[in-house]
């Protein structure tokens, strides 16, 4: 089977339950890239993912308001994705793991 078979994502929300961070990797393009957008909020948003072949991957997006693409790979595809917050000088705060399979 090429890529993960589901679609992938990890939020972090809001107080108010929005969405402040958002990393996917989508069925429909073969989980062939990760994206990590920052939506609000005062911290950078990074997410950890893994691929087949390559784990605890990071890619940081520090531009508000924008999303950032990891390179794509279909034989090499994303497994695992983590939204999370890079507070500095803290424990960064994550958004739940998405994995194939688990339900989510």
């Amino acid at each position: 089977m090429a890529g993960a078979g589901e679609d992938l994502r990890s939020i972090g929300t809001n107080i108010d339950g929005s969405i402040a961070i958002d990393a996917y990797s989508w069925k429909s393009a073969g989980n062939k890239n990760v994206a990590i957008k920052w939506v609000s909020g005062t911290h950078s948003a990074y997410t950890e993912y893994d691929r087949v072949n390559n784990h605890g991957l990071r890619l940081d997006n520090d531009n508000k308001g924008t999303t950032k693409y990891s390179g794509s790979s279909t034989s090499n595809y994303v497994q695992k994705v983590t939204a999370c917050w890079d507070i500095a000088g803290n424990v960064d705060d994550c958004g739940p793991d998405d994995r194939p399979g688990d339900g989510r």
